[in-house]
C-alpha cells in the first residue's frame, strides 16, 4: 500500500537526504538537478516565504517518491523546485510505478485549495510522468501544455577518435590552426605560456572566483548573461558547487594559458551523463577560439571516460548543433494567467 505525506518544513526536508538520492537514481527521469544537493540548498536560498508543497509517497513505511514542489508567496502559484535554474523538473518516480505517479497527482489535486494556478516548467517531453501530469488540468486549472526549449545531446557510443572525424575537415582543421597559431606566438616561452587543459571534478573558493572574474570580464566585452554574477544565484552557486563535487556530481574544465584561467566548461555527472551548464571564455583572445578548444578536450575527457551522453541542456546556441543534430523538448504546464505573462526564453545560462 502506498501512502502519501506532504511535508511543508524545511527539517522535514532535510531528513530525506539518506534517501533522496537512491529515489532519483531508480526512477524513470531522474537527472543532476533532482539531486537533494541541488533541489535542498536551492530551497534553503530562494524559499524564503513561499511555501514548500513536497509530497512523500511510501511503501510499508519506506519512501519510494517524490513530488518536490512549492507554491510562491507573491502569487499563489505551484513550481518545482529549483525553477528558473534548473533545466530539467519531474516528479520522482521509480520506473514502470505509474500506480506511484497517479497517486502523488491525486495528492497534488487534494490540495488544490493551497495553490490557484500552475508553472510547472522543463518538464522532459520523454517523461513518462507527463500524461499522468495532464489530470492537473483538471479543476478549473486553466493550464495548457507549451514548448519552452529544445535542449541539444550528443549520445556518446564508439570511440572519440572515430566521432571526431565526423564533425567535418573544416572543423578540424580551425581547431588545429587555432592551436599552431598559439604555439607559434608562445614559442620559447615560460612552460606556463602553453595551452593547457585541466579535467576536474570540483569547484574550490580559488576557482569559483576565477569563473566569476572571467564572466564578469565576458560580461563588459559582450553583454554575455551569466548565472554566477546574478545576486542571489552567485551565492545559490558558491554553496552547491563544492558540496556536489564532493559527491561525484561536478565535471568540469578549465583551459589554462599564459597563467591564467582562457576558458572553462561547468558540468554536472549523473548517471553517465555528463551536462554541461555554463560557458565562458576569455574577450581577449576570442581570436583563438578558447571555448571551442576547451569543448574539444572536454567532449574528449567524457568519451575517455566511458560516459553514455553528452548533454548540452537546455538553449539553442549554435555551437550545440554543430556538435549533434539529436535534441529532446522541454515542456511547461502553465495556467492561462501565468501564460500570458510567461517569458520563453531560450534557457541560456
Amino acid at each position: 500500500m502506498v501512502d502519501v505525506e506532504l511535508l511543508e518544513d524545511t527539517a522535514a526536508f532535510s531528513r530525506l537526504e539518506p534517501v533522496w538520492n537512491t529515489l532519483v537514481e531508480s526512477s524513470s527521469s531522474g537527472r543532476c538537478h533532482s539531486t537533494y544537493e541541488w533541489l535542498f540548498t536551492w530551497w534553503k536560498h530562494f524559499g524564503g516565504r513561499n511555501r514548500l508543497l513536497l509530497l512523500v509517497a511510501a511503501e510499508h513505511g519506506t519512501p519510494v517518491a517524490l513530488a518536490p514542489l512549492y507554491i510562491a508567496h507573491d502569487t499563489n502559484v505551484l513550481h518545482f523546485l529549483g525553477q528558473g535554474l534548473s533545466d530539467y523538473a519531474d516528479l520522482i518516480v521509480p520506473c514502470g510505478r505509474q500506480d506511484i505517479t497517479d497517486q502523488l497527482v491525486t495528492a497534488i489535486l487534494s490540495h488544490r485549495d493551497m495553490w490557484s494556478g500552475l508553472d510547472l516548467e522543463e518538464i522532459p517531453e520523454d517523461s513518462p510522468n507527463a500524461r499522468t501530469l495532464d489530470r492537473l488540468r483538471e479543476g478549473r486549472t486553466g493550464a495548457a501544455w507549451q514548448n519552452t526549449v529544445r535542449c541539444p545531446y550528443l549520445p556518446i557510443a564508439g570511440t572519440w577518435d572515430a566521432f571526431y572525424e565526423t564533425l567535418g575537415k573544416g572543423f578540424r582543421h580551425e581547431v588545429r590552426n587555432k592551436l599552431n597559431r598559439w604555439n607559434a606566438m608562445h614559442r620559447g616561452e615560460a612552460a606556463d605560456s602553453a595551452l593547457q587543459y585541466l579535467d576536474v571534478r570540483g569547484v574550490e573558493s580559488g576557482l569559483f572566483d576565477e569563473m566569476v572574474a572571467l564572466s564578469a570580464e565576458r560580461q563588459r566585452a559582450d553583454g554575455h548573461r551569466s548565472p554566477l554574477l546574478n545576486h542571489p544565484d552567485q551565492e545559490f552557486l558558491r554553496e552547491v558547487l563544492p558540496l556536489m563535487g564532493t559527491h561525484g556530481q561536478l565535471r568540469v574544465g578549465e583551459l589554462r594559458g599564459e597563467g591564467e584561467l582562457l576558458a572553462f566548461m561547468l558540468a554536472f555527472y549523473w548517471q553517465g551523463v555528463a551536462s554541461t551548464w555554463n560557458t565562458q571564455y576569455k574577450p581577449l583572445y576570442a581570436s583563438y577560439s578558447p571555448g571551442r578548444l576547451m569543448l574539444v578536450r572536454f567532449a574528449e575527457q567524457r568519451f575517455s571516460e566511458g560516459c553514455r551522453e553528452l548533454d548540452f541542456m537546455r538553449g539553442e546556441e549554435q555551437y550545440k548543433f554543430e556538435w549533434t543534430s539529436h535534441f529532446r523538448m522541454n515542456l511547461a504546464l502553465r495556467s492561462e494567467p501565468v501564460a500570458a505573462g510567461a517569458n520563453l526564453a531560450t534557457g541560456e545560462c
